[in-house]
Formats: C-alpha cells, structure tokens, sequence
C-alpha cells in the first residue's frame, strides 16, 4: 500500500515511484546535452568572460594547486571547487565540464519531481518535474559557467529534505537538513536569510528547540571550514566578501535595478574589482582589508538610504516590479538572446517565467489553504528569496532558483485545472484559471524603461568576436546593436572598440564617442572619458591627451584606466622609462591587469632590455587564463620573438 497525497487515498501494488522522475531525468539531460553541443559554436563557449570567466579561471588554479587570489573569499567558493573537479577531467575547453553540468540539471528535475510529489502528490509532481526539465532558462543556466547550475539542486535538494524532514522532533535528521542549506549557503549566501524560517517552524511545531539547534548546527558545518580559511587569511569573513559592493550596486542613486557596475568603475570583472577597492580607499583615506571595502559600501548604502528614505523605497518597488516582470534581465549577457539563437525551439517551452509565476501562484496559495504538507516552509522560501533578490539587484541568474519551485506549484494547479475541466466543474477551473491568467497578464506589463531589444546581445555576441579576433563579425554585431540602442553608452564604446580591432578610421571611433556625452552617462562617465582619450591617442593626439588624463588622474588617482591611457601618451611621446614606472605601479596595484602586463613586456622589449622582457612576458603569461585570445597571441609572440634572439 502506498500514500497518494494528491487525493488522500491509497493504493495497492509495489510502488513504482521511480520510473516518472527516470523518464524526465532523461529528457532533461538529453535537451541540455543537445542545447550544450550547439552552443559550441558561440565565441565565448572556450573563453568564457565576466563572472564565467573568473569561475573558470578559479577552478582552473584550484585544479593546479596555484593560488589564485589573496586574501579571504570574495565570492563564496562552492562553484569553483565543484568546477575544479570537471576541470582536472579536462583540463583544456570547456566541453566536458558543461556537459557534466548537464547531469546536474537532470538531478535538479528528479529533485524538483520528488519535492512536487511529497506536496502535491505523483501526479502533480511529474508535471512540475517535466516544467523544470524543459524550462529555457535553465536549460541554458545549467550550459553557463555560473552558480546558477549547482545552487539550483543543491536548494531543491535541501528543500525536499526539509519537507521530509517535516520540521518535529529529529535532532538527527534537521542537521542533515541543515548541512543541506549550509552548502547551498557556500554557493550564494543569500540562502541563509532563509534559515530562520525553518528555525521558528520547527519551534513553533515542536515547542522545543532541539531540532532548530541541530538545523543551526548542520547549516554552519559547511560554512565553518570557508570561515577558517578566512581567519587564516586575516580577515575573517563568514564566507565572502562581497555582500557590500553588491548591496550598493543595486541601492544607490545611480542604480536601475539590474547592471551590475559600481558608479565609477570600469566594465571589466578585474577592473571593476579594483576600481572599487581603489574608490573605496580613497574616500576612506587609507588601506582597506577587504571586509572593509565590503563594510564601506554598506555604510554608503546605508547613508543613502537614510538620507533618501522616499527614494530608497521607491526604488525597491522598482526591483520588485523587475522581479515580477517576464523579462529575464541580463547580467554577464543577455541569457534569451544567447539561448533563442543557439537553440530556438526553445520558443516553445511552456516553461516561460509568465506562466510559471500565474500558475505557480495559484498552486501555492491553493496549497496553503489546504495546509498541503510543506506548503508554508515553501512559501516562506519563495517570499524570503525573492526578498533577497530585492535587496540587491535583479537580474535572471539571481531569481532563477524561485523557477522551479514555483514549476512545482504551477504543476499542482495544471493537475487540478484539468480535473476541473474534466469533471466539467466550471467554477472550480475559473477560480484557479483566471486569477492564473490574470498574474501572468500582469508580469507582462513590462516598463518603459527595460529594454526589450536585442541589443545587449548583439553587443556581447559583438565583444566576444573581438575577444577571438574576428574583427569583422565583431564590428557588424555591434553595428547592429548601435542602430537598436543608439543611447547606449556601453555598445557604443564596445563599437568603438571595434572599430580600432579592425584597422578602422580611430577619429570615426573618437567621434562615436564624443557623441555619448550628450546622453544620460551615470555611471559610465569615467570609463567613456578614458576611452575617449585612449582614442586620442590613436588619432595622434597623445600630448593632449597626456595632458587631459594627467590632470584627470588628480581628481581620481586610484582610476586604472586613467593610468592605463597616461602610460601609453607616455610611450608615444618617447617618455618610456616614465611608461614603465607608471604600469610597474598600475600591476602592484592590479595583479590581475593583463593589459599592463602585456605592456611591459612590450616596452622592455621595444627598449633592448631582452632578459627583464623574457621575464616579463613570462608573468604575463602566469595571466594567459584572464586573458582574451588576441592577448595569448601576443603574449606568445612576444616570447617567441625574444627565443628567436637569442
């Protein structure tokens, strides 16, 4: 005899609860699998950038035993470790590694059937599996080189644990559910402000606090070795350190929601981090650890929030409004754009955030009203992670976890919409399907302000181009972003970068750009003025331009890009000896600034200093995983051309 929950009643025969989620974990796999071998053709699949980028680049130095940034964790470190075991399979492209994601998303499917089923009952369950399996978004998440991949299991898996677990008395059997939050927690740490839903969930149930203890204590047992090294690395963070900078990313007067920039800094992952590190200080006056930085810009979210408190809550109804808005904000590239193209029957999948939020709503509070076993801890999980979204920024790798679980409840309304149908009980089907429609005809009501264009995407898909050399697909993507978002101060450099890679006119570059500063910039000011000098230069114009970056550096003296275009003028004006102090300083500074390291070795080089070149292009080459193809070209030139004199 086996319990049916979806009914109350049971049955008889040998339970064969495997053979639904086997089926979809197929099906799931084999839909990423075939999604991951089409990707292979998109520029950025072997030179991931931004946040993949970095994760590779991490797992890559955890796989050869290097060290790969000082100081404590400034992400939390789960993905890279788990990235580092595919990388040692294959330590070359990232075929194998994405594959092996694939199986991942496959679990999270099995996971997501058996959470469904112990809810809604079997029915229910494998209809919400068969939604996970074919969502777009993750589908193409679990192809991405981000946290995305492995949180997503690892919160289904502690999220069916805890509704086994039921929240009594086990003191056993909480820790396990606690170690379970825990690891989720060591991929994004945003899951423990969830945890003390489960703590008073099981006081109240129980009116002991045994199990809450033990939950406490198995959500702290993974945290605990992450903090240790922290502590070792004299900064102890509890797992990372970036919680700041990205709290005043999303709450500060320049913020709309969802770019993930500091005001002030450069676009770049590395460049962004020391810009920020570098803005930090100066505002400060000293050095900073780098829980300080992370304390510094809470202070200044803090401060703005205190001196604009009207304009601080309005500005979280705005990322409210992004989060309930069916339009998969981009962060690192426009997650649809690269999806749609690189398999578009994907426009098909029934698993849109739309429907998921009408009828994932509607299971939900259906099951609260008939007090389904779990319903109110997977509720409290829906409204404290989509809070904690909120209270960052939004963008569609962040709120991608709500999309399973929400699959699940919209599985439950599904199976009770066609029992309604079916038994011709028309008020039952309205009442479930019209508030349903009514949700999901809201989240299309989509701002003015969020760009629906495909925009962004020509523009990455521009950039990545440029990242492999090939100049000339580079140049028409990004022409053809330009003419859809012609505002855009990013595309527009990106176009102007783009130019210059393919030996066109610098001054039609230069003047793409001075047109720029007659639009709204924010934030990207100081990068639009350095480049804007950086092409000066180009078009011969370096003694104005030294002139313009030096006084600029005065005002801002930690800014690398300033730095960075202060060190070229230098060369072209025959100063090199002055050059090379400039970018010795700028790699103190920045470690990870392949760009300056290049260029020292070039100007070494270019000075007859063979020896202190060779070394020089050596330690560039320590950088070659951050560093873009055109960068690993020349990097190898410039030693192969140094063993050729010897």
């Amino acid at each position: 005899m086996t319990d049916d929950p979806e009914n109350g009643t049971r049955s008889s025969g040998r339970p064969r609860t495997w053979r639904a989620p086997a089926a979809l974990f197929l099906v799931a796999v084999a839909l990423r699998v075939a999604y991951v071998l089409l990707y292979r053709d998109h520029p950025r699949f072997d030179a991931p950038a931004m946040d993949a980028g970095y994760h590779l680049a991490w797992a890559r130095a955890i796989a050869a035993g290097a060290e790969f940034q000082d100081g404590p964790f400034f992400r939390a470190p789960l993905y890279p470790l788990v990235l580092a075991g595919f990388v040692v399979l294959s330590p070359s492209g990232t075929l194998v590694p994405r594959l092996l994601q694939c199986l991942l998303g496959g679990l999270a499917v099995v996971l997501a059937t058996r959470l469904g089923a112990r809810v809604f009952g079997s029915r229910a369950g494998a209809v919400g599996g068969l939604l996970v399996a074919v969502s777009w978004i993750l589908i193409a998440f679990d192809a991405e080189l981000l946290i995305p991949t492995l949180l997503v299991p690892l919160l289904l898996f502690a999220l069916e644990r805890a509704v086994a677990w039921g929240g009594d008395d086990r003191p056993r059997v909480a820790l396990v559910v606690g170690i379970a939050f825990g690891l989720a927690a060591i991929a994004r740490p945003n899951v423990l402000l969830f945890m003390p839903v489960p703590f008073v969930w099981t006081i109240v149930r129980t009116r002991r606090v045994r199990a809450a203890l033990a939950l406490t204590l198995g959500t702290l047992l993974p945290i605990l070795p992450v903090t240790l090294h922290n502590v070792l690395e004299e900064d102890p963070a509890l797992i990372a350190t970036q919680a700041g900078v990205n709290l005043w990313i999303g709450n500060n007067p320049e913020s709309d929601g969802a770019t993930a920039i500091v005001p002030g800094t450069r676009e770049g992952w590395w460049e962004g981090y020391y810009d920020a590190i570098a803005l930090a200080e100066a505002e400060e006056g000293k050095s900073l650890a780098p829980t300080e930085v992370s304390q510094h810009y809470v202070d200044k979210t803090l401060d703005w929030v205190r001196a604009e408190p009207g304009a601080a809550i309005a500005h979280l109804g705005w990322k409210a409004r992004l989060l309930a808005t069916n339009v998969e904000l981009g962060n690192n590239q426009d997650v649809r754009f690269t999806a749609l193209r690189t398999m578009p029957v994907l426009r098909l999948s029934p698993s849109r955030w739309d429907v998921l939020l009408g009828l994932g709503v509607v299971g939900w509070v259906a099951a609260l009203r008939r007090r389904r076993r779990g319903a109110g801890l997977l509720v409290g999980f829906l409204l404290v992670y989509s809070l904690s979204v909120v209270l960052f920024f939004v963008n569609a790798r962040f709120r991608v976890p709500l999309v399973p679980v929400l699959a699940i409840g919209a599985g439950s309304t599904l199976v009770l919409l066609f029992d309604a149908l079916r038994d011709r009980r028309w008020r039952d089907a309205m009442i479930l399907g019209v508030p349903a429609v009514a949700i999901a005809a809201l989240s299309n009501v989509v701002p003015a302000r969020v760009d629906r264009s495909d925009a962004a995407g020509l523009a990455d898909l521009g950039r990545a181009e440029l990242a492999r050399s090939n100049a000339d697909a580079g140049l028409a993507h990004l022409e053809q972003a330009v003419r859809l978002a012609p505002r855009s101060v990013q595309v527009r450099m990106a176009l102007a970068n783009a130019i210059v890679a393919a030996g066109g006119d610098p001054g039609r570059a230069l003047r793409l750009l001075e047109e720029a500063r007659a639009f709204p910039r924010g934030k990207d000011s100081p990068e639009l003025e350095a480049r804007i000098l950086d092409l000066r230069i180009d078009a011969g114009d370096a003694e104005g331009a030294l002139r313009t970056a030096r006084a600029e550096l005065q005002r801002r003296p930690g800014d690398g890009a300033l730095r960075y275009v202060v060190a070229r003028a230098l060369v072209q004006v025959g100063r090199g000896p002055e050059a090379l102090a400039m970018l010795r300083a700028l790699t103190a500074d920045e470690p990870t600034n392949v760009h300056a390291a290049i260029a020292i070795a070039e100007l070494t080089a270019a000075m007859g200093r063979r020896d202190e070149a060779l070394a020089a292009f050596e330690r560039a080459r320590a950088l070659q995983d951050l560093a873009s193809p055109e960068e690993r070209a020349r990097i190898a030139a410039g030693l192969a051309a140094l063993k050729d004199d010897q």
